[in-house]
Order: structure tokens, then sequence, then C-alpha cells
């Protein structure tokens, strides 16, 4: 993914960035476009080969679920017990094939989609590697209103009103009547990695036509981590702490069977 520096978003960060009497909020918004960029190749060909697995142990698991045939009808003149309990997990094994937030994942545009959205995860923050992420681990939002009023609703939840402006500036790069829209809850371990982090929340907003994604994101963290860090930069500044930084030479990417935007 190709990170896009926009003036007025930059204005949308700073204003998301404040301090409330029970913690410290952080958000932001960040543009990029579907080209890939760097290791995304092999972190779609990965992506690819993961997804391809889970569609082929799913599939075996609702061949091995669907009954060869119906037994007979009881006396009362329906199925047994065990018939209907294998009838009914066979179905439910079947329908997992066909779906996903992203749409069925025999599908390219299926996972390309899913891919695009850990690639976005994984610029936005290099701290983290998010390809082990499932699909199921996000949600199709219905709507953009319906995003907005969540993202209202957690905003004065904490004391704040939105930044002026802000959805008419999202809405100018990203177009959000075309947009599908998915969201992320961070599991409890992705939050116990982020120091001081209380919540997170994440909103995807991806234009196939523009062939962009905005994300949009929250988190809450507590104000004792931030005197703690500053003191600690403070220290640094001053000498009393060294950092040995390395130096890596990235490997040549070969796209795998999931053919990204170039």
């Amino acid at each position: 993914m190709k990170f896009v520096e926009i003036q007025d978003l930059e204005l949308i960060n700073s204003a998301l960035e404040f301090d409330t009497p029970d913690c410290k909020v952080v958000g932001g918004c960040d543009l990029y476009t579907t080209k890939a960029a760097g290791g995304d190749k092999k972190l779609y060909k990965s992506i690819d080969k993961q997804l391809n697995s889970m569609y082929q142990e799913n599939l075996m698991l609702s061949s091995s679920l669907s009954p060869p045939s119906f037994s007979p009808p009881t006396e009362r003149g329906m199925l047994s017990k065990s018939s209907e309990n294998t009838l009914s997990s066979s179905l439910l094994a079947g329908s997992s094939l066909g779906s996903s937030p992203f749409g069925p994942l025999d599908q390219v545009s299926s996972r390309r989609t899913f891919a695009y959205l850990i690639a976005v995860l994984n610029a936005s923050h290099p701290d983290h590697d998010f390809s082990s992420l499932r699909p199921v681990d996000f949600k199709r939002e219905r709507s953009a209103n319906q995003v907005v009023n969540a993202f209202y609703n957690t905003l004065f939840g904490v004391g704040m009103p939105v930044p002026p402006r802000l959805w008419e500036i999202v809405d100018s790069h990203i177009d959000l009547k075309d947009c599908v829209i998915y969201s992320h809850t961070p599991s409890p371990s992705f939050l116990a990695d982020e120091p001081g982090t209380i919540w997170s929340m994440m909103w995807f907003f991806f234009n196939k036509r523009r062939k962009r994604v905005a994300y949009l994101f929250l988190k809450g963290t507590r104000h004792s981590y931030h005197l703690q860090s500053s003191r600690r930069n403070s220290r640094h500044e001053d000498g009393n702490i060294s950092d040995e930084m390395e130096d890596y030479e990235s490997e040549d990417e070969v796209v795998g069977d999931l053919e990204m935007d170039e």
C-alpha cells in the first residue's frame, strides 16, 4: 500500500489528539492507494495461501458432515434427532464457505479486499504484524451513517466534540457514498502490546473505483503511561539512554496467485 500524504488530513490527525479527565485520546485518518509497495506482494501471496488452505479445510469439513443419504422416516414421520443434528451441522459448515465480511473466499476480489486491510494495518502499525488475522475478525458496516454515528458517540462519550469539517474532508478524498466500510475491534492481546492502551477502534473505507483505502482510528491511553514516556524521552535527550539501529535489506518480492494492483 502506498501512503498518500495530504495536508488537510494532517489537520484532522492533530485535532484527534487530546486529553480528557480519564485518558488521552489519539486518533487519525491515514489514506492509502491499493498499489503494492515494499513487501506487499510477499504479504499478499502469504495471505492467499492462508485463505486457500482455510477454504479447503472448510470444504473438507462440509463434505465430511454431509450425510450420504437420509434415513427412512421414523414412525412419527420425522427425521431422527441424530439426522437432524448432522444435517444442521452440514448446512452450517456449507454456509460458512460462501460467506465472510468480504464475500465468498473462493473469489479473488474478496481475498484482495481482505489483503488490502491487512496491508493497511501493517503499514500504520509497523510494530505489529496483523497477517494472522482472519476475515471473521472484521465486520462489514451497513452504512456510512452508522459509522459516523458510532464515531460521534465515541467522541461525545469522552467529552469532546467532533472536529469541524472532519467528514467533509474525509469524503473529499475517499467519496463515502462509493465506499464499502469495514471495522475491526482489536483483541486484548493487541491492547496488551500497546503500552497504556485502554481501548481502540478501527474503521476502513474502501473505494474500489478510486483504488483507495482510508483508515480511521481512535484509541484511549492512560495518562500515567504518557507521563512515564515523557520522562524516558527526557532521559534519552540527556544522553543517558542510547539506541542501536539496524538496517535491513529487503529481499526481492514475488507475486503469488493473488495478483494485486501494480
